[in-house]
């Protein structure tokens, strides 16, 4: 990753952007990322950098992960639900609710 300090920008070959997706799945937070990958202090600041940009690629492929994984929670919840598992029942609604909150706290306020 060395080739990255004297750039303005970082550039992710496809393989780092399905980690980095992975990652998201996992939720892990950026600065996990960042020392998973093994990044330099230049680079750290060129990632996170790169990440506030909001039609970033890496930014992109990070939201997908998060995505997933919330999907892929709550489709287990809804399965073990549907087989009358009240904890799963109670966790799904409290995912979906805090689900609503996070949109809507995104849709008026933008965070």
């Amino acid at each position: 990753m060395e080739k990255y300090k004297r750039q303005s920008t970082m550039h992710f070959d496809s393989g780092t952007l399905i980690k980095i997706r992975n990652y998201g799945a996992l939720k892990y937070p950026l600065k996990k990322i960042v020392v998973i990958l093994g990044l330099t202090e230049d680079e750290k600041t060129l990632f996170f950098n790169e990440f506030n940009k909001k039609d970033s690629e890496l930014r992109r492929y990070y939201e997908q992960g998060v995505a997933i994984g919330d999907y892929n929670i709550d489709a287990e919840l809804a399965k073990t639900a549907e087989k009358g598992d009240t904890n799963a029942i109670v966790e799904l609604n409290y995912r979906q609710f805090y689900q609503r909150i996070d949109h809507l706290r995104n849709e008026l306020f933008g965070v």
